[in-house]
């Protein structure tokens, strides 16, 4: 995806002079970026959100708040580049999505304020040392814990029965919070009569090569776990678990609309609505390192019935009582 700099309000043609000539007086500066890529079906819900919560703040992008907004499409170089224009543009606080985005900015400053959002083991993860007080310059929001990989692996077994074998997808290169999933996965699979596994992955020929290699042997399904790799390339993990008639469920709702067949997790409103009154009260003047961390608060149960049918599964009436959203 291209490059894009975004301050509502305005073309895109008419953008650039206002950047380069930084922010208007008693303008405040925004800087945004984001995991995903413009295309993604969730990234207009972020934008879109964000706009509308900080507003309801005072704040209005275009008038009194520049916004700078890079998509980065999980490509964890050229978001640190991304992370680079952001700060050279001076900003008074940047809103990162992910473990890559929060990653790349981390690198690039110790000293500009950072609101992370969708982002897992924040301590582990290195990001700040103590979740009640932070005390560096990065805050935010995690949005799931090691121990929900229980809830994905006990949904598919509830969705198909006879799965004795798990394949979850994951980036493996962040290594505290690969080490988490595959421990948590050891402890609960056995208890659920499946023996669950981690494919690292980087790029859609990875997770093609690695789908196909597990679908060659009966009783399987698919976790994808929450990640910028399974994000970006989630309607490739669709397609392929269509393909090979895999059940599977994914830590996001986006591919459950996109034809996956059912999802555990949080509203990416809800995420966004929180992650924005934090840039609110930075904005403000509130120290960053004195904003606790905090978890999502709600999740939500998503299934396709369409590919249910697909799959000839045969849904309970228990699972059903569970689902907070039918996908048709």
């Amino acid at each position: 995806m291209r490059r894009r700099d975004v301050i509502a309000g305005l073309g895109g043609a008419a953008a650039w002079p206002a950047l380069a000539a930084g922010p208007a007086k008693g303008q405040r500066r925004l800087g945004i970026l984001l995991v995903y890529g413009e295309a993604h079906p969730d990234s207009p819900v972020i934008v879109d959100t964000l706009k509308e919560s900080l507003n309801r703040a005072g704040w209005i992008w275009g008038q009194n708040l520049a916004v700078d907004l890079q998509y980065g499409n999980g490509e964890a170089e050229r978001m640190r580049g991304q992370a680079e224009e952001i700060l050279a543009r001076k900003p008074d606080v940047v809103l990162a999505q992910g473990v890559v985005g929060a990653t790349a900015l981390q690198r690039a400053t110790t000293t500009v304020p950072v609101v992370f959002m969708m982002l897992q083991d924040p301590v582990g993860g290195g990001f700040v040392s103590n979740l009640s007080r932070p005390g560096g310059n990065l805050t935010g929001f995690t949005n799931f814990d090691f121990i929900l990989v229980g809830k994905w692996l006990q949904l598919l077994k509830e969705l198909s029965p006879g799965v004795t074998r798990a394949l979850a997808l994951l980036n493996p290169d962040y290594r505290a919070r690969l080490a988490g999933y595959t421990a948590e996965m050891a402890r609960i699979g056995p208890e659920l009569g499946i023996d669950a596994r981690i494919a690292g992955v980087h790029d859609a020929a990875e997770i093609e090569a690695a789908i196909t290699g597990f679908a060659a042997q009966p009783k399987g399904g698919l976790i994808a776990l929450p990640d910028a790799v399974t994000g970006v390339y989630s309607q490739r993990i669709v397609d392929l678990a269509a393909a090979y008639r895999l059940p599977a469920v994914y830590a996001y709702a986006a591919p459950v609309r996109l034809g996956g067949l059912a999802a555990y997790t949080t509203s990416v409103e809800q995420d966004v609505q929180r992650a924005a009154g934090y840039l609110d009260r930075i904005l403000r003047g509130a120290v960053v390192g004195d904003l606790p961390v905090q978890a999502s608060e709600r999740f939500i149960t998503l299934l396709n019935l369409k590919t249910a049918a697909t799959l000839g599964l045969t849904i309970s009436p228990s699972l059903m009582a569970k689902v907070d959203e039918l996908v048709e």
